[in-house]
């Protein structure tokens, strides 16, 4: 299973998408994401003010949830016990690591997921098979 950071879903935002991204996504067509991911981008809708952009991105939102991320894995006990060892560890080690990151990381360990990320750096060492689509 490969799970897409929020990083990459929201590529398929832009106009124009990196093709890198797109053709990444095309060779991997059963990736999913997580219901953290689902929420910040929901997120960033939402605080948008009432218009065309952000009625075009709900519009977006929905298609790109619906046709190329319909798997949504969602945040369970496993998960949350592993969040807490990744962000107590990140906490010794000096290194942040935001909230939804731990949570994202800890989904995929959780189940087993290679995790597509921009943001290779942040998840390093965190014990996650990661997968860069820009550099793929």
């Amino acid at each position: 299973m490969i799970i897409a950071d929020t990083n990459v879903v929201s590529e398929l935002f832009r106009a124009p998408a990196d093709e890198r991204v797109l053709a990444w996504l095309d060779a991997n067509p059963t990736v999913g994401t997580t219901a953290i991911t689902v929420g910040e981008v929901w997120a960033g809708i939402e605080q948008l003010p009432e218009g065309r952009r952000k009625t075009g991105f709900v519009e977006v939102a929905e298609d790109v949830f619906h046709e190329f991320f319909g798997d949504i894995t969602e945040y369970g006990a496993e998960a949350a016990r592993l969040y807490g060892r990744i962000t107590a560890e990140c906490r010794v080690l000096g290194r942040p690591i935001s909230q939804g990151d731990a949570h994202i990381a800890a989904i995929c360990l959780a189940e087993d997921a290679v995790l597509a990320t921009r943001n290779v750096k942040v998840f390093t060492d965190l014990g996650l098979e990661i997968v860069n689509p820009w550099e793929w």
